[in-house]
């Protein structure tokens, strides 16, 4: 779960299972904490991060079907594009072949208006 705050410029996120979160910036490389378990189903843990969410801030949460050592820092130019495209290009590079693999990928300038 998580929740943007660009007005307060906060993250709340609280992790459990398979899913991996970082936030980027042009200042920040982040990795969000995720417990183990299944959620709804064993969870030893649930806890609640706040965390400051910057205002080029660029939120990757992703399935164990990626792989966990990824680097957008070798694409230049790809973090100021559209999020599906960022998205897009983690699945092709980093997609594990024998897992199924889900990638969400937002950005701070794309909370409130419109893509263009």
């Amino acid at each position: 779960m998580a929740e943007v705050g660009p007005q307060a410029g906060t993250l709340i996120y609280s992790g459990v299972g398979n899913i991996a979160g970082s936030i980027l910036s042009s200042t920040l490389a982040r990795s969000l904490v995720s417990h183990n378990g299944t959620l709804g189903h064993v969870m030893a843990r649930v806890q609640e991060f706040e965390v400051e969410w910057p205002k080029d801030g660029i939120l990757v949460m992703h399935s164990d079907g990626l792989q966990s050592r990824w680097d957008l820092s070798r694409y230049p130019g790809l973090l100021s594009r559209q999020p599906a495209l960022i998205a897009g290009v983690l699945l092709r590079d980093f997609r594990r072949e024998r897992d199924d693999a889900s990638v969400l990928v937002l950005k701070g300038r794309h909370l409130f208006s419109p893509i263009q």
